[in-house]
């Protein structure tokens, strides 16, 4: 590739980057369901697209294998966070290509990052840690989604929840790149596996709310006016 096409690939996936960052927590900020927690959602899923597609070009000029299964997995997290809203409902067995294909390729990958993390922890690749981490997230999270295509979860806001955790994880995704790139003081893992450890806690937090707050509509709900 040459020297001014990577330049500006480097430039576009470094400003989608920026974009994403901001879109990002636009939706976690704004109010849920509402038309700028829509467009933010949606400016953030487009900006990661860019994000990702820049991202692979750019780690295969420079032979870089882990920022390449890094870039898939933060793909998957956002595209399949995106496209749990269009399965509230889903029919048992009954699934579209897209989503087999997410899916079946997260598995896949999250196969090869727990492969490539055992052999960099082996080789005393302190990424090695990072790579096992999230190809188990990828890997347990697929195949979570490919069960459920064959048995759908009894609680009809399942899909919320796991619109939360996908999109949530795919913005922790996109704090470690931030993190990883500007705070070059902090040690690699601390970088690395940081915004995970503070993520996670705060999407189970989210989560836990939606599901009180629909637990105590379900139990008191409102007179009937008429």
């Amino acid at each position: 590739m040459p020297l001014t096409t990577l330049s500006l690939t480097l430039l576009v996936h470094i400003a989608a980057g920026g974009i994403a960052l901001l879109a990002g927590l636009a939706a976690i900020l704004t109010e849920k369901g509402g038309t700028r927690h829509l467009r933010a959602g949606r400016t953030y899923a487009l900006s990661m697209a860019v994000v990702v597609v820049t991202a692979m070009p750019l780690a295969l000029v420079d032979g870089d294998y882990f920022l390449f299964t890094i870039a898939v997995f933060s793909g998957y997290l956002v595209a399949a966070g995106y496209r749990a809203l269009a399965r509230k409902r889903p029919d048992p067995g009954v699934a579209a290509p897209v989503d087999w294909a997410l899916h079946l390729t997260m598995v896949l990958f999250g196969v090869g990052m727990l492969v490539l993390g055992g052999y960099d922890l082996r080789s005393g690749n302190g990424l090695g840690t990072v790579l096992l981490v999230f190809g188990a997230i990828g890997l347990a999270l697929a195949a979570q989604a490919l069960w459920r295509i064959y048995r759908p979860p009894t609680d009809r806001m399942a899909w919320l929840y796991r619109h939360i955790t996908l999109m949530g994880g795919g913005y922790i995704a996109t704090v470690t790149a931030a993190v990883t790139v500007n705070l070059t003081m902090l040690p690699p893992l601390a970088r690395w596996l940081g915004p995970t450890a503070v993520g996670v806690p705060a999407i189970v937090w989210a989560i836990t709310r939606r599901q009180r707050k629909f637990d105590d509509r379900r139990s008191n709900p409102k007179p009937d006016s008429g």
